[in-house]
């Protein structure tokens, strides 16, 4: 079964590459999909004891997307900002998708 939400994110990954942003080539869709929503959906077991707002989940999955696919996160330098893109554009899609509250902050 197609996972909603999942589509959504490869939806506006396409979307990224096609408006010029170069991090979400289309060889790297299913990976940044996969590594996004695992890290949005898994930050209430990773920051136990603190509910964290938009702007520092948004943070959260931009550290969790450098990691993942740059070779030395602490060059990234100016890319940066289109990893926020990136992480901008799952948790979008993954709010457009999801009810509040499901699955990241199940506790």
């Amino acid at each position: 079964m197609a996972d909603p939400t999942r589509e959504a994110v490869l939806r506006a990954l396409a979307d990224l590459w096609a408006n010029g942003c170069p991090v979400p080539a289309p060889e790297l869709h299913e990976r940044l999909a996969d590594v996004g929503l695992r890290r949005w959906r898994s930050v209430a077991r990773r920051h136990r004891g603190r509910r964290l707002g938009p702007d520092d989940r948004l943070r959260d999955l931009v550290r969790g997307l450098v990691a993942a696919f740059e070779p030395d996160p602490k060059l990234v330098g100016p890319l940066v900002r289109d990893y926020e893109c990136v992480a901008r554009a799952i948790a979008d899609a993954v709010t457009s998708t999801e009810p509040p509250g499901a699955v990241a902050d199940a506790r």
